[in-house]
């Protein structure tokens, strides 16, 4: 054994801080954006937030109040170099975006909304009830879930739990089942619906007797023959199956969840008398500078440390806004490539939309097809059909004996217009669907209908099934 050294040349791929940044703001959506660019103007004195009527330079001394002549100029121009570029970069102008009226209330803005348990014991302090009432009540809110039901043994565990009866807490319960929403703290499907009926519904006896015994036969074959079962007509019967499904089987869910997210597109796509143009949704996104209070430093005497730290800043800024020019470039690129693609989208809708891969955009632009992948992720475009997730535009082909294939959501958007046309008595089922495609030159397997079925929320045609 022995000590030796050895010099060899070998190729490492390594990523640096700044292409880490780079594809960190390529993943970015415009809100997440906007969040970053703020912490960085917070973070690094260099920058500043360009603002109109703002005076260019601003006379300064220097930081330390004394002169320091024995710098190497070299250094101050590779300074003035760093600045000038810095200067010359800036965010990449999308164009005039057209303002839509219809934004959120200004209610919505709100912080916090009031969930079902707060607006439940606003009403149990309004009632007139006894203070043991009052504290049976307060437990049996704090029971019930999201949905607004309450447990099946949550009555004798609250009486146990207070050391009072079952029946002062029935009680209680039967109060609050009154309160709005109607039937919540109900222990079943079948007494949440009752109350709901017994309030909205009270001379219509049928609904309820439907409710008591009959909500299985409303789904399915059952009920071509429930009306005889029940001794009704079959229009009684559809009036009254229109108003059971009225009711809100899970009450509480109005209040229960976050709260509503409203989604900032990233992309417009506006269509011209030249055709569809891209256009950068910039709203909030602050326009960077060098800051003229520091880029008159070039000029100065500074220290060295100090002249150092400032390099270091700029660098930083130099990256950042760089990072943000290529990202703002590249998902305009991107954009682009998917308006060519899914043009046919554009003017007639989800019918005409073309089978479409990250490989296709990748080539087109010239690009990697992660860098594709990164820029589609979480971010909207608002298109003249509405507004879609970039990865909307991203579907599998499906083979068609016409020679031209289809995108997988255009075959969906087909099923569903095919279930939309059935008869209710007779409803198509998954084989039906596939033999009517297979009409129009569409060859799907029966699992894949089956498949595509459960995405658009339809149930099996055995569910479907309606008297009139």
């Amino acid at each position: 054994m022995e000590l030796r050294q050895n010099l060899q040349l070998r190729q490492q791929l390594r990523l640096t801080m700044q292409l880490q940044q780079a594809i960190k703001l390529l993943q970015l959506n415009r809100l997440e954006l906007a969040t970053l660019v703020q912490q960085e103007l917070a973070e690094n004195p260099v920058l500043e937030e360009l603002a109109t009527g703002r005076p260019e330079e601003i006379p300064m001394a220097d930081l330390d109040g004394t002169s320091h002549a024995q710098q190497d100029p070299r250094d101050d121009e590779e300074f003035r170099k760093l600045v000038e570029e810095f200067r010359q970069l800036g965010p990449v102008a999308s164009g005039p975006i057209r303002r839509n009226d219809d934004l959120p209330p200004i209610e919505a803005s709100l912080t916090r909304h009031e969930d079902l348990h707060d607006y439940l014991f606003w009403q149990l302090r309004m009632a007139r009830l006894t203070d043991i009432q009052r504290r049976i009540g307060a437990e049996i809110i704090g029971d019930i879930d999201d949905n607004g039901y309450l447990a099946a043994d949550g009555v004798p565990t609250i009486a146990g739990r207070l050391s009072v009866a079952s029946e002062a807490v029935e009680e209680v319960r039967s109060r609050i089942l009154q309160f709005d929403p109607v039937g919540v703290a109900a222990v079943t499907l079948e007494e949440c619906l009752l109350v709901q009926a017994q309030v909205y519904f009270p001379d219509h006896l049928l609904v309820q007797r439907i409710i008591k015994g009959h909500l299985a036969d409303l789904v399915g074959r059952a009920s071509l023959t429930l009306h005889r079962k029940l001794g009704v007509t079959e229009a009684q019967l559809e009036e009254a199956r229109e108003l059971v499904t009225s009711l809100d089987p899970k009450p509480g869910r109005i209040y229960a969840g976050d709260d509503t997210q409203y989604v900032v597109p990233d992309v417009y796509v506006e269509k011209t008398a030249e055709g569809y143009v891209v256009l950068l949704n910039d709203d909030g996104l602050p326009k960077l500078r060098i800051s003229a209070y520091y880029r008159n430093l070039v000029d100065r005497n500074i220290t060295a440390d100090t002249k150092e730290y400032l390099k270091k800043k700029l660098r930083s800024a130099v990256w950042f806004l760089r990072s943000i020019h290529q990202r703002q470039s590249t998902v305009r690129l991107v954009a682009e490539s998917i308006v060519k693609f899914q043009k046919d989208f554009l003017d007639r809708g989800v019918s005409a939309l073309h089978p479409l891969v990250l490989r296709d955009v990748a080539e087109d632009i010239e690009m990697h097809e992660s860098t594709v992948s990164r820029v589609t992720s979480n971010k909207y475009m608002h298109t003249p059909q509405g507004l879609f997730p970039m990865k909307f535009f991203f579907n599998p082909r499906i083979e068609s004996s016409g020679g031209e294939d289809l995108a997988s959501e255009a075959v969906r958007e087909k099923i569903r217009e095919l279930i939309a046309r059935e008869d209710p008595r007779q409803p198509l089922s998954d084989q039906q669907v596939v033999d009517t495609l297979a009409g129009k030159g569409i060859k799907l397997a029966r699992r894949t209908v089956a498949k595509y079925r459960d995405q658009l929320g339809i149930l099996p045609s055995s569910r479907r099934v309606r008297i009139s």
